[in-house]
């Protein structure tokens, strides 16, 4: 198999590669992972540093040359590292099976997944830089993340199901063991990815060249203020909706798949927008969705919690997806090469940043996770001040993202809206032709008698 054959092969298995891979992806966050983390006896704080552990983990990617030079090769890295992080998700069924409910025993399943995880991410996303030409990557991860969402429709469809079961054991045995078959199958179509070798390079990656690049420094500090409040409220959110409002599992995981709908359709459609428009066009308008979203959640109350979590499904999709979709496509823009020193650098600020979050996010919940004040006689929870932080820091990051250097296009309102232009058109063809066709019709029938009144 010749190089180009292998790179189409590679696009497609990357497909395929990432509905597997939500298959217990979405068991390690959302409702899922609360859930798991509760059955484990997870306190606050835990939950928290466990929620932020698989981004945290990202700043050890700065260790990828070194393990590439070791191992000879990104491939030996890349199965290497998938096999043992794969291998600790395999862990959860036999935990739960012998009744091992210790938050220690969750905390370290997780911690290993988190170790290794990062140079799996380091070497994917290097080659997909690689072999997929910034033209056609709207295009490309605007299809793989809508068979991603449809995938992740029923995952969550099915994982809530499980959670629902009265046989607590049972419902964690099956949810456990679907996440290990899902890591297991991942594994197995990552190894068919071709990875190309980076040969003399291995040597010369460092991510100072990254850091001398002024502009995505810049895009270093607006993805450091994002990821904050992202892996900073991540756990609060969770929490206030199953353990404070009590809402039905079953009621959260239709709401993921709404949600999930939406993002299938919405990725397609951002997809193409994001190559017209450019990334930072689309994350702009992503982010400021997402601080409606988190006004939903702090307006959010025990009498309105279905309608404003309906409200908060599709604030998701529209501006979650937006942000999924161009927020490493805006990376790979501002990147040079190599492309590896950039990857490596922005996992390094990522993982020390969602650290920070996690322990920040640990000691603020541990003080108002549970907490309650009156407010003119009314009951307010005290971890919707998370909120009110949250809503605070994303907007600060909507300013730092202005200042970044890349390709943009604004929308533009034209004083009207595209649909009735069509209809207008439509109406002033077929008007004048129909005016036309009895005119002519007037004429030849006065032609007509023109004629006879001759003969």
């Amino acid at each position: 198999m010749n190089t180009e054959q292998a790179i189409k092969r590679t696009k497609k298995l990357s497909i395929i590669e990432a509905m597997f891979f939500n298959g217990f992806s979405v068991g390690m966050q959302s409702f899922v992972m609360m859930s798991l983390a509760i059955y484990f006896n997870v306190n606050s704080f835990l939950i928290s540093i466990i929620s932020v552990l698989p981004t945290a983990g990202y700043f050890l990617q700065i260790f990828t040359k070194k393990i590439n030079n070791i191992l000879g090769s990104r491939k030996r890295t890349l199965m290497i590292s998938i096999l043992i992080s794969r291998l600790a998700v395999c862990i959860l069924p036999f935990a739960v099976i012998f009744d091992k409910k210790e938050q220690k025993v969750y905390f370290f399943i997780m911690l290993i997944y988190a170790l290794f995880t990062p140079f799996v991410n380091n070497v994917w996303t290097s080659v997909m830089v690689e072999i997929i030409s910034k033209k056609d990557r709207g295009k490309y991860f605007g299809l793989r993340n809508l068979f991603s969402s449809l995938s992740v429709v029923g995952y969550t469809l099915f994982y809530g199901y499980l959670l629902t079961i009265e046989d607590k054991k049972m419902s964690m045995t099956l949810l456990t063991f679907s996440m290990s078959i899902s890591a297991i199958i991942e594994s197995i179509i990552m190894y068919f990815h071709y990875i190309p070798d980076l040969g003399e390079k291995i040597g010369k990656v460092s991510i100072k060249k990254a850091f001398a690049n002024k502009n995505f420094v810049i895009y270093l500090k607006f993805a450091s203020v994002w990821l904050f409040t992202w892996e900073f409220l991540k756990p609060m959110t969770e929490y206030y909706r199953i353990k404070i409002l009590n809402v039905d599992i079953m009621f959260i995981s239709q709401m993921g798949v709404l949600t999930a709908i939406l993002s299938s359709g919405l990725y397609l459609l951002y997809g193409k927008l994001s190559d017209k428009y450019g990334n930072k066009t689309m994350l702009r308008m992503g982010i400021f969705f997402t601080t409606y979203y988190v006004l939903a959640y702090f307006s959010m109350t025990e009498s309105n919690k279905t309608s404003m979590l309906i409200t908060v499904a599709i604030i998701d999709a529209i501006g979650f997806t937006a942000i999924t979709l161009s927020l490493l496509n805006l990376m790979m823009e501002i990147s040079e090469e190599p492309a590896d020193a950039y990857v490596g650098a922005y996992a390094l600020v990522c993982g020390l940043v969602a650290i920070l979050a996690g322990i920040f996010g640990g000691i603020i919940g541990t003080h108002i996770n549970n907490g309650v004040i009156y407010i003119f006689g009314e009951k307010f929870h005290t971890i919707r001040f998370a909120f009110v932080i949250g809503f605070v820091l994303r907007l600060f990051s909507l300013l730092e993202l202005t200042r970044v250097d890349s390709f943009e296009k604004t929308f533009i309102y034209k004083g009207h809206i595209p649909i009735k232009n069509i209809f207008a058109k439509k109406i002033l063809s077929v008007v004048p032709s129909y005016f036309n066709r009895d005119y002519e019709k007037e004429n030849k029938g006065n032609d007509e008698d023109k004629n006879e009144v001759e003969q």
